[in-house]
């Protein structure tokens, strides 16, 4: 095989939603000359694997690293296993012109017609959406550090030395990689650019390189969490050039240094800088926009002071005697068989020493494996009534919560509404399956509830209060994890918190162990209800789910059976709706639901979920989905591959997707397993253990 005439090295960590739009970028290319792409995905692979890998409009390939290792080793995997002559780094978050390969290509082999090695560096512009952060703070930053790296001179370019620069290899052999020293968020760059600029070799820009950046900060709380880390890296080059022209840091003079000054005196620890950041998000919407301006700048400048005046580490959980942080688990309520509950089992398998902590444990409503595990519940439990039903105790769950204590170092907190808000001795990490929707998302949790239904004059009366304890709750998280880009977006919107995307895993005990017959289906199902072939629903049968549209749609298709499995509020009146067609069951064996995914011709999913699981455990049996083209479904089916999507939340629409599904078979089985893959429980496990290690 040739080698290319470039190779553009992209380290990625959780990139499988920024990717895209680079790749597209880059098949875009306007007479460019040959060139790969090689991702380093560093050491946790949400599909970015998969997806390099199914790209087909130019070479690519994945390096999967075995565990995350950081920014500079990533970026060293992929030079090293460049073969190109020229070596672009570009981050996963860049969309690249037209020009961008030819660009950086073309003004090395002009230095090189003149006999010169050069670093060409290409300038990124932040792009920011409409969030108070950005109206208040971050395009007006962005654009003053567009402004200046376009005046920066040429022998102080090395400053720009980042997310799009390039060397040729030669460079690269006389330079060497990356300096492992930095091992945290940035200056890992400048400190190359400084190399570069120290080793005689000229930096220029090229206009044509220049990107647009689609990740700069969307918040307080990732800007000053960043500005501390900076500062503490721009400590640690310091330290290692101390012959580069690099200003001491100062807080500068009259009364704004004098509050920047206090802010880096009052805020040593990142802790400290994310909690302060969190309020200044909170009240961005609320005051006039020089005030926000104002408060963004001053905790961000102070928290870059900070890092460099006392770059120490993050302080981290104590460990215990074993030298592991002691690892607790936290979920709201322990009462039913849903995506939630499984996702739990998932953490413990994680963490298999960890206690569990919950509101309400109903052993014989849930899965069996729990048995085995130790569970601490909520003096509430006690109450069978409400421990069968946890929304009956809807104005008790605050307090409860509240009055829960955990002694453990790390909390990992599974997340809707309750158990972010349990108190520790240690940190929390919560996985947030949503914000919760009986508070943000009302008449999805109501549904047809009337004017005077309890559950309406309930929630009109507690939500108010109901919402500042739970944003209160919230920000006192560590570190927020977001099981769909969906749900990240709403972290985003109701609490003003950034949160990186941890897809939940399907389970493989879906998909592996022994099968057992539906004895309901007797004469349904041929005459002892083993025949197979019907479509299904997997659901909990409540109002937002959709399952009597679908029920509704397979009136129109007498010739089709469908199964709908689950329990519910909406199960005796969605029994009284069914027509003979359809059948509907619940507490089912593991047995039993993997023979009903094993024997479906289709899954149906029709609400609007904050994930999605139940599209992975029919792919791990290879049946294909008819799915509702929004929320979690957009991460968990590839149309076409794993199956077909509909728009409209209507029977009409279901019953056109249906038969969509059916005039595009047969499906290949192996490519939707090969689908789901990207969403196993060993990646998960992995992902989640290395979050709680950073914590």
């Amino acid at each position: 095989m040739s080698s290319p005439a470039a190779s553009i090295i992209v380290p990625s960590y959780q990139g499988a939603e920024r990717l895209p739009r680079l790749l597209d970028s880059l098949a875009a290319q306007d007479a460019a000359p040959a060139f790969e792409v090689i991702v380093v995905v560093d050491g946790v692979d949400d599909g970015s694997v998969a997806l390099v890998e199914a790209e087909d409009r130019f070479e690519a390939r994945p390096l999967l690293l075995p565990r995350n290792e950081g920014r500079v080793t990533a970026l060293n995997t992929g030079f090293a296993a460049a073969r190109g002559d020229v070596l672009i780094r570009c981050d996963d978050d860049l969309r690249v012109p037209p020009t961008f390969v030819a660009a950086h290509v073309g003004a090395h082999a002009d230095a090189a017609a003149r006999g010169e090695l050069i670093g060409v560096v290409g300038l990124t512009r932040d792009m920011h959406d409409g969030a108070p952060y950005a109206r208040a703070y971050g395009r007006d930053a962005g654009a003053r550090s567009h402004a200046a790296a376009l005046a920066c001179p040429e022998d102080a370019l090395w400053r720009h030395w980042a997310a799009d620069c390039s060397i040729a290899r030669s460079a690269w052999e006389r330079v060497g990689p990356y300096d492992s020293a930095y091992r945290a968020y940035g200056w890992e760059d400048i400190d190359y650019g400084w190399r570069l600029h120290a080793a005689g070799m000229r930096l220029v820009r090229v206009p044509g390189a220049d990107a647009e950046h689609h990740g700069p900060a969307r918040t307080a709380v990732a800007r000053a969490s960043k500005a501390f880390a900076s500062g503490a890296a721009r400590a640690t080059f310091a330290r290692l050039h101390p012959d580069a022209p690099l200003a001491r840091p100062s807080a500068g003079e009259g009364a704004w240094g004098a509050l920047v000054g206090a802010v880096a005196r009052t805020h040593r620890t990142p802790e400290r800088v994310a909690r302060t950041a969190r309020l200044v998000d909170r009240v961005l919407g609320y005051v006039p926009r020089p005030v926000g301006t104002k408060l963004v700048a001053l905790v961000v400048e102070g928290a870059g002071l900070a890092g460099a005046t006392a770059p120490v580490p993050a302080e981290r959980p104590a460990a215990s005697s074993s030298g592991r942080p002691r690892v607790a688990i936290a979920h709201d309520y322990l009462t039913q068989r849903g995506g939630a509950e499984r996702l739990v089992l998932s953490i413990c398998r994680a963490f298999p020493d960890a206690e569990i902590h919950t509101l309400f444990y109903e052993p014989s409503q849930t899965y069996p494996e729990y048995r085995d595990r130790v569970i601490r519940t909520s003096p509430l439990d006690r109450i069978g009534l409400l421990r069968r039903d946890p929304r009956l105790a809807l104005p008790m769950l605050a307090p409860a919560a509240s009055r829960t204590r955990i002694d453990a170092d790390v909390v990992v907190a599974s997340s809707s509404g309750w158990a972010h808000a349990f108190a520790t001795t240690g940190r929390t990490l919560v996985y947030c399956h949503s914000p919760a929707r009986w508070l943000y998302l009302p008449e999805d949790y109501l549904g047809q509830a009337g004017p005077l239904d309890p559950k309406r004059l309930a929630l009109m009366v507690l939500a108010p209060l109901l919402r500042r304890w739970d944003r209160r709750a919230a920000l006192r998280a560590h570190e927020y994890l977001a099981n769909s880009s969906v749900v990240r977006e709403r972290i985003r919107r109701v609490y003003g918190l950034g949160a990186s995307t941890l897809f939940p895993p399907f389970s493989p005990d879906v998909a592996d162990g022994p099968q057992e017959t539906i004895g309901e289906l007797a004469s349904w199902a041929g005459p002892d209800g083993s025949a197979g072939g019907h479509d299904l629903v997997v659901s909990r049968l409540q109002p937002y789910k959709n399952v009597d549209r679908v029920i509704e749609a397979f009136r129109a298709m007498p010739e089709r059976r469908l199964l709908v499995i689950g329990r519910g509020p909406e199960g005796e009146r969605l029994r009284a709706l069914a027509p003979e067609n359809v059948r509907l069951v619940e507490g089912l064996s593991d047995a039993q639901m993997r023979w009903a995914y094993a024997h479906a011709t289709s899954l149906i999913a029709a609400s609007h979920e904050d994930f999605g699981l139940t599209p992975l455990e029919a792919g791990a049996h290879g049946v294909p989905v008819v799915a509702l083209r929004a929320g979690g479904y957009l991460d968990t089916v590839r149309e076409g591959t794993s199956g077909v999507f509909f728009t409209e939340e209507t029977p009409e629409a279901i019953v056109a997707a249906v038969r969509e599904l059916e005039e595009r078979g047969p499906w290949s089985r192996a490519a939707i397993r090969a689908h789901v893959e990207a969403f196993s429980e060993e990646r998960f496990i992995a992902a989640l253990r290395q979050a709680v290690e950073e914590l």
